[in-house]
């Protein structure tokens, strides 16, 4: 069986949106997994400024 004009551009755009959603699923696994992550680090850096501290000296910073 031939495919006529249309039918060649049918599977032209049905391959195009199936490419493309592929695509943008798998570009936000990659964003949600950064997020994840960077939520992660700002978590551990939250947790290590709790607590008391004590200051030995002055930290200078000379230029």
């Amino acid at each position: 069986m031939r495919l006529g004009h249309l039918g060649k551009i049918g599977i032209g755009w049905g391959i195009i949106s199936v490419l493309g959603i592929g695509a943008f699923v798998a570009s936000k696994n990659s964003v949600d997994k950064n997020r994840y992550e960077n939520m992660k680090i700002r978590e551990r850096m939250r947790q290590s400024n709790v607590g008391q501290y004590e200051v030995k000296e002055a930290r200078r910073f000379d230029a």
